[in-house]
């Protein structure tokens, strides 16, 4: 999306799979926000060849990389920032406070489950965010404005506003055609997530990015990603009440959503469920 003086453009990498074991990590999206000459990224991807990837995609715009925003702090939105720095040295990574302390207090273990899912091929998280001084991002007399919505598939969580293109880059936060990770939270959590997509439509966008999203499918029907994402949350938590067992909950989902991308997602979310249930 584009309109006089800022633009808009996507990138996703592919879908992943794991080094062992069946399933695939989902298609991850980075959006680069440019002014005239300068340039914001909104998320950094995880797998050294796709940050190699989006380094070239950047370069490709010409413009000066000025900010690395990181929305949340799953480790497939930050960690090629320092692989990204090294080639674009004016450019700072931030997140906010909460984010930060996520990302610090969850490291080691992320680091461990990356490096089991996918082995040598995970870039090194060698530029860790600084905290954003407040909630704008300034690029070349337009306003990228980050709001604290709480809770995505993990909390803290935060999306990207940007009034100018009528978009938010949303994230883990919104899913667009892709079976949502339910299993990091809860029914409580589950509740704050709709919240959550309340307030992104409170914002009236005509674009959303979501940070997960088959490589076919529109950042442009708003609408039709937040009415699936909610009810996607939604049938999952009261299936998870009435049914007994994950292979229901999953034959259920599938049925409902069944052009759905990424079904390993749904099949950890429905054992995760579960195991905590029975405990």
């Amino acid at each position: 999306m584009s309109k006089p003086g800022l633009r808009a453009d996507v990138f996703i990498g592919p879908f992943m799979s794991f080094e062992q074991g069946g399933g695939t990590f989902s298609a991850t999206t980075s959006t680069l926000v440019s002014g005239p000459t300068e340039a914001v990224l909104i998320d950094a991807q995880h797998i050294r060849e796709d940050v190699t990837a989006l380094a070239e995609f950047i370069g490709r715009s010409g413009k000066k990389l000025k900010t690395i925003y990181v929305t949340h702090g799953h480790a497939d939105h930050w960690y090629g920032a320092g692989d990204l720095v090294a080639k674009f040295p004016d450019a700072r990574v931030v997140a906010t406070a909460p984010v930060v302390e996520y990302i610090k207090q969850a490291g080691e273990a992320e680091a461990q489950q990356w490096a089991a899912m996918f082995g040598d091929r995970v870039a090194k998280p060698t530029a860790v965010p600084d905290t954003l001084d407040g909630l704008t991002i300034e690029l070349e007399g337009h306003e990228l404005r980050i709001v604290e919505v709480g809770q995505g598939d993990i909390q803290p969580s935060t999306v990207v506003h940007i009034p100018d293109l009528d978009a938010v880059v949303a994230g883990d936060v919104v899913y667009n055609q892709i079976h949502a990770i339910l299993g990091l939270s809860g029914p409580s959590g589950w509740q704050r997530w709709i919240q959550s997509l309340d307030v992104i439509e409170g914002l009236a966008p005509r674009m959303i990015v979501a940070g997960h999203r088959k490589p076919e499918s529109s950042d442009y029907e708003a609408s039709r990603m937040l009415d699936e994402t909610r009810s996607y949350i939604s049938d999952f938590a009261e299936a998870a009440q009435r049914f007994d067992s994950a292979d229901e909950l999953v034959e259920l989902m599938k049925s409902k959503y069944p052009d759905f991308g990424n079904r390993w997602t749904l099949h950890f979310s429905a054992q995760s469920w579960f195991s905590r249930k029975r405990t």
